[in-house]
């Protein structure tokens, strides 16, 4: 990274999943461990086993001995070469975390349960999550489908409306802070570069703070932090989570850290319906972004919209030119993966149907749901009377208007006689 790039280690610890147990992946003079078992704390809350391992913090399981329940607690760890400021920043930092994820209720955020004072540090006790992180399922598996997508994006929209009601932002959204269970629950986690509304987008000491790909431009500059910044990161989380990759390459984020004119990201070619939401999510500038509100009800649509036909082979296959046959081979791989992608694409859309046609047939309110979001999505886009663009002609809104009502009409047909 260029030596001018202010993006601290601190502030931005890398999180690693160690494979190593618990004796050898401990720092020497992080936890003394009693005879018998892990370190106790406070003669309640037992250490076992070692999580996940960030760049000043640990997560542990333990066991929590008064109620007999496993729990999740995080260490911060303070490197012995740290200034005093720095280490008073840092157990500052982790309050505060404490603080703003204790005030906030949410079935997508990480409920904290006690936080525990030890060797003049914070501990703190949550919730215990088996889960992976978006990042981690991303590298697995490569590009999630855009319904599954939009189904995240809204339980995580919901969760940041939560916190921006209480006036809190929490300036770190990304797939490596996005944990999904087995059961499909999405949790927002790490609150500990959250701000209040209003804020520097800046530290105390001047410094950018935050992961490079998922910073939006506006925070490279010194001006206060709103809930937009929290959007437009939630979209390049989804951005990477449909494509793969974040919405800019090393030289985008670049331009966004030295405040250069940046262009709007290219759409995504595998979002299919999600590609407007997400395309309003990262708009370059604040104000011209979706809003939480807005941006929900465009991903609801996306969520049950249904999928779109395949492209045939012979589109994919490139005009001319023979390959070799180390190529041939990787092609006919690639070929095999894209296959397999797809029937688990289509046994997924196959799902989300009957899911849907079970509920239009047996369920007024949800076809009334269905209509009231297109309603509301198509006046955010400008198509209606009331919506943001009604000074255009007639014509355009009664050509959106129809447009409208087709789509409303395929879904429902589709949904109730297309299985």
């Amino acid at each position: 990274m260029d030596p001018w790039i202010t993006v601290s280690s601190l502030e931005n610890p890398h999180t690693q999943r160690p494979q190593a147990s618990l004796d050898s992946a401990r720092p020497e003079a992080a936890v003394a461990e009693p005879e018998g078992g892990g370190r106790l704390l406070k003669a309640r809350y037992q250490l076992t086993s070692e999580i996940a391992r960030g760049g000043v913090g640990t997560v542990w399981r333990a066991t929590d001995l008064v109620i007999k329940r496993e729990v999740a607690v995080k260490e911060l760890r303070l490197p012995s070469d740290l200034s005093r400021n720095e280490r008073e920043s840092l157990v500052q930092r982790t309050t505060r975390e404490a603080r703003v994820a204790g005030r906030l209720v949410h079935p997508s955020l990480v409920t904290v349960l006690d936080v525990v004072d030890e060797d003049e540090r914070p501990w703190i006790v949550m919730e215990l999550l088996e889960a992976s992180t978006l990042e981690e399922i991303i590298q697995v598996g490569g590009p999630l489908p855009y319904q599954r997508v939009a189904e995240i994006g809204l339980q995580l929209i919901d969760a940041l409306k939560v916190a921006h009601n209480e006036g809190i932002v929490h300036r770190d959204v990304k797939p490596d802070n996005v944990m999904i269970s087995e059961a499909g629950r999405v949790v927002l986690t790490d609150f500990g570069l959250a701000a209040w509304n209003g804020e520097s987008a800046l530290s105390a000491s001047g410094r950018i703070i935050g992961s490079p790909a998922y910073i939006p431009p506006e925070r490279a500059k010194a001006g206060p932090v709103g809930p937009e910044s929290d959007i437009w990161s939630l979209g390049a989380t989804l951005y990477a989570a449909v494509e793969g990759y974040p919405p800019y390459d090393r030289k985008g984020y670049i331009k966004i850290l030295r405040q250069e004119p940046l262009d709007e990201p290219k759409e995504a070619t595998n979002a299919g319906p999600l590609a407007p939401v997400l395309a309003g999510m990262l708009r370059v500038e604040p104000g011209e972004r979706l809003s939480a509100e807005n941006a929900a009800k465009m991903l609801r649509i996306a969520a049950l919209a249904p999928w779109a036909p395949d492209r045939s082979d012979a589109e994919r296959a490139p005009a001319e030119g023979d390959a070799s046959e180390e190529e041939t081979g990787a092609d006919t791989e690639g070929a095999e993966e894209r296959e397999s992608a797809r029937e688990h694409f289509r046994a997924g859309a196959h799902v989300l149907a009957e899911s849907i046609s079970e509920r239009l047939r047996n369920s007024p309110e949800a076809v009334n749901s269905i209509m009231l979001s297109i309603r509301e999505s198509t006046e955010t886009l400008g198509l209606t009377k009331s919506g943001k663009h009604s000074e255009r002609s007639h014509l355009t809104v009664a050509a959106g208007v129809g447009l409208g009502v087709v789509a409303l009409l395929a879904l429902v047909m589709w949904a109730l006689f297309g299985l």
